[in-house]
């Protein structure tokens, strides 16, 4: 069985230029996300294990901030991707329309509590009780 890829990630995108981590939440063929300077937006399609979309990334906040600048080192940019989903994972390679040379590779590691992230953590039980079973 093909897992669906609706939750929510961890993510971490590299280039030649330069790494950056954030989180996404896939869902229904939807991509929303960001970090402290880009929020991601964009559209997915799965077919079994294979994934492929295009995702744009819009500056929020720290204009022309040398120590804040995208992986591509311009934006906004406009990134078409392929890859493989299983297990929880997501790995995609793509490029940006605006610098076509330099490639971009990507791991989305799914956090959510059916999925936890790796080394099998799950988050801290609050103490409040458990929303499917009644137990605290």
């Amino acid at each position: 069985m093909i897992d669906t890829l609706n939750g929510f990630y961890a993510a971490e995108f590299e280039t030649a230029r330069k790494k950056a981590h954030g989180v996404v939440v896939l869902g229904d063929g939807q991509i929303r996300g960001g970090d402290s300077s880009f929020a991601y937006i964009g559209s997915y399609t799965q077919v079994g294990h294979v994934v492929f979309g295009s995702l744009r990334g819009i500056r929020h906040a720290h204009p022309r901030d040398p120590a804040h600048v995208s992986v591509f080192g311009i934006d906004p940019v406009e990134v078409s991707f392929d890859g493989v989903a299983k297990d929880g994972y997501v790995s995609i390679e793509g490029a940006a329309r605006e610098t076509p040379s330099l490639s971009l590779r990507a791991v989305l590691t799914r956090i959510d509590e059916q999925h936890p992230a790796a080394g099998g953590h799950r988050p801290h039980h609050s103490g409040r009780p458990d929303e499917h079973s009644g137990k605290t």
